[in-house]
């Protein structure tokens, strides 16, 4: 994997003291040793339980066994369609996933009427990933409902059709655990934002056929240096210049997408 990471001037100088700085303060190691005191004592409590998020590549990989054999076991009956409704950051990962591995998903991230329409269609062929963190999402629950009734309408059980991911204990881990539906929980410390690596990104990229366990073991690859304490850090580099330039008044950030894949939306949700 080649990282690519260009600063030009006026900010050159001011990002590589800012660089120094976090190399001095141990920033990186201690952000992977999920060092809750990063952010001051006044956060240290909330911020300690919030950072799991740097170990999903390990943690995540209890959850690939059975995502497979879901996705065969769909496979088996003739489910290949996967829809995946979900907003924000239940979504965008799984669209970056899928499209880079070349692996269809259609997103269902609207509540407006036609989108919706257009998207219940080869129901005997579909399996409908419901995904909500806080299993309250009025546009994501709505979609819910019409894909329920559009399967109850086609003769076929919603049970058979309809996949959650949510949080434990949430409103939609219990109607869809009563209604017996197969449920994903994830892990409720893990922000939205940062969730690609949990059963929001894994469960609807694996059912539509993306490799997740290479995808975690890519993830693997990548922290070691992403965790060093040194000024190569292309992490801690590209942290700094970010920082520099807000400090400096420049609130704009460009991002192009050469591939085509939606990083760009992604990133612009990690950002804002």
């Amino acid at each position: 994997m080649t990282n690519r990471l260009r600063v030009h001037p006026p900010q050159h100088e001011s990002v590589d003291g800012a660089v120094q700085a976090l190399v001095a303060e141990r920033f990186a190691s201690r952000l992977f040793a999920e060092d809750g005191t990063l952010w001051g004592p006044e956060a240290e409590s909330e911020a300690s339980i919030r950072l799991s998020w740097v170990t999903l590549h390990e943690s995540s990989r209890a959850l690939v066994p059975d995502i497979v054999a879901l996705r065969d076991e769909l496979a088996s009956r003739g489910i290949t369609r996967v829809v995946l409704c979900g907003m924000g950051g239940s979504s965008l990962a799984p669209e970056v996933i899928c499209a880079a591995a070349g692996v269809p998903l259609d997103v269902l991230d609207s509540s407006q009427p036609d989108m919706v329409r257009s998207a219940v269609h080869d129901l005997e062929r579909t399996v409908v990933v419901v995904s909500s963190k806080s299993g309250g999402t009025v546009e994501t629950d709505s979609q819910r409902r019409i894909f329920e009734q559009a399967f109850r309408d086609a003769g076929l059980d919603p049970a058979g059709h309809l996949v959650v991911v949510t949080d434990p204990g949430s409103p939609l881990d219990e109607e869809a655990t009563a209604a017996g539906y197969r449920v994903f929980r994830a892990d409720p410390h893990v922000g939205g934002r940062y969730s690609a690596l949990t059963a929001f990104g894994l469960v609807p990229s694996g059912l539509a056929g993306a490799d997740i366990g290479a995808l975690l073991d890519q993830a693997g690859e990548v922290v070691p240096s992403l965790g060093d304490d040194s000024p190569e850090n292309d992490g801690l580099e590209l942290g700094a210049a970010l920082g520099v330039a807000a400090r400096e008044g420049v609130d704009k950030v460009v991002l192009f997408d050469h591939d085509g894949h939606g990083l760009g939306d992604w990133i612009e949700q990690l950002v804002a």
